[in-house]
């Protein structure tokens, strides 16, 4: 399969038309000014003045009649003096540079008659990419999409898992200090190498405030939003806010740290907060840094005596194909089925654990003989949840399909079909078109598409832990995870 091949990339609405009452139309037919409305009387002394005589009598049926009659007549002249005029005006307006009564194509004649006629000032550029995007919308397919090439440049760098920043992951939260609840942003995850790791930011930190010293505005104060885009910015400048830490002597911390390249996380670690033997490892998406931050979690986990792990994929949207074939083929024996994709005309293709190599940025996600079933004896639990899709739903049919873990959560979104992304540099113009081109199958070969994937162990969470971001709940509220637990002891 090509490296533009995705299992994720996890819409627009039509504005209501802009309709006129029958009243309305009426009135634009007539117009102001109308027979009605208008008298006429010639100068005195012209050679049309008559001598006066005494006025007819006419009756009021009569007149009425001959009214509406002379209302008729003005207003199909008017009409057929407004016709010829506009077209005698297209007539002279050599812009199509077709002649009279060919059929236009329908672009074509639109980009006439707005560039001729539209009081509005127009953008191509802004138009055409509209106008694409409509058009791709109704073809009906839910996942396609057309990308102008600025979007496309930032979907590349999201699935490579780049961006510019200091590093860290966080969420919206809040936090009592002092007796008070403030509003504020924590820190869930300090990517590694980061700017942030190097300054000294630390996972479950709490940014208080956005600035230091005299320029500092807490985020309760601005709210989660403005204080997120205060954070961002680009590679150069520097990111300042201060930290709250709690701990046995709690402390307000400043920093100051300049923003740079990064490798944003897809997959981050922690021990449980119930069992020290239980690494979770949490994916966040299958983009191209999670194969390497996959195995770096578990070997760390490792190295800090978790002997069993909790794979958590609930609200994964999903991702790139390549990214979910390496991460399987660490549980996989060689030759074992990943994934089955069947296309429009119902050819199948089949892809199997087996060592992989790719060029250019896809090389992260290379298979090697000694990754193949690395991990397979791994003692395992995978919580999903009604937001776990596509490439992500892969990864769980695939451990039950094997019965390598028991599923715990409820049950999967049902994402079973491929998209791909076709750059259009190939044919002369710029962006890309994203449309699904497969339907695909686990290896039980059983499709989920539009059913998902009902777990070995249904749970819910509690009234009181769903109201919480998933990101910050404790096991001992996580009724999910404490049943994950329950099944390692």
């Amino acid at each position: 399969m090509s490296d533009e091949n995705k299992t994720g990339d996890m819409m627009p609405d039509i504005p209501e038309e802009n309709g006129k009452s029958e009243s309305e139309w009426e009135k634009d037919a007539v117009g102001e000014g109308s027979v009605f409305e208008e008298s006429f009387t010639p100068p005195e002394g012209s050679h049309s003045q008559k001598t006066k005589k005494a006025p007819k009598k006419i009756s009021l049926g009569t007149f009425i009649i001959s009214s509406v009659a002379l209302v008729l007549a003005a207003v199909m002249l008017t009409f057929a003096c407004i016709g010829n005029v506009y077209k005698n005006k297209l007539a002279e307006t050599p812009s199509i540079g077709m002649p009279q009564g060919e059929k236009y194509y329908p672009f074509e004649l639109f980009d006439f008659l707005l560039e001729s006629y539209s009081f509005e000032e127009l953008s191509e550029e802004e138009m055409v990419a509209a106008a694409l995007k409509a058009y791709v919308y109704a073809t009906g397919d839910e996942y396609a999409e057309y990308y102008t090439q600025e979007e496309y440049e930032a979907l590349q760098a999201a699935s490579e898992g780049s961006s510019e920043g200091i590093g860290i992951n966080v969420i919206n939260d809040t936090e009592v200090i002092s007796g008070v609840e403030y509003r504020v942003i924590r820190v869930i995850n300090v990517s590694k190498d980061s700017p942030a790791e190097v300054a000294g930011v630390k996972a479950g930190d709490v940014i208080f405030g956005v600035g230091i010293g005299d320029m500092a505005e807490t985020v309760h104060a601005l709210g989660y939003d403005v204080a997120l885009t205060k954070l961002q910015g680009a590679a150069g400048t520097k990111a300042e806010f201060t930290v709250y830490r709690a701990g046995a002597e709690p402390s307000f911390l400043p920093f100051s740290i300049e923003r740079k390249k990064v490798t944003a996380s897809s997959v981050y670690s922690r021990v449980s907060d119930l069992n020290p033997k239980v690494g979770v490892v949490k994916i966040i998406q299958f983009d191209l840094t999670t194969p390497s931050q996959f195995c770096d979690a578990i070997e760390e986990l490792k190295g800090k005596g978790c002997e069993k792990f909790v794979f958590d994929v609930r609200y994964n949207p999903g991702g790139d194909l390549a990214s979910i074939e390496a991460v399987l083929s660490y549980f996989l024996n060689k030759g074992d089925v990943i994934i089955r994709t069947r296309d429009k005309s119902g050819d199948e293709s089949v892809s199997v654990a087996e060592p992989r190599s790719y060029q250019g940025s896809y090389a992260a996600c290379d298979v090697s003989r000694s990754d193949i079933g690395k991990y397979r004896d791994l003692d395992c639990v995978v919580l999903c949840n009604g937001s776990t899709a596509s490439a992500a739903e892969l990864f769980t049919a695939t451990f039950r399909d094997y019965e390598l873990a028991p599923i715990v959560g409820t049950t999967t979104f049902g994402k079973g079909s491929m998209q791909s992304i076709l750059p259009l540099a190939y044919y002369g113009y710029s962006g890309a078109l994203k449309l699904t081109t497969a339907m695909y199958y686990p290896a039980s070969n059983e499709g989920y598409d539009g059913v998902g994937i009902t777990p070995d162990h249904v749970v819910e969470l509690s009234e009181d832990a769903a109201s919480k971001n998933i990101y910050a709940l404790p096991d001992g509220e996580d009724d999910q995870m404490k049943k994950a637990l329950e099944l390692l002891a």
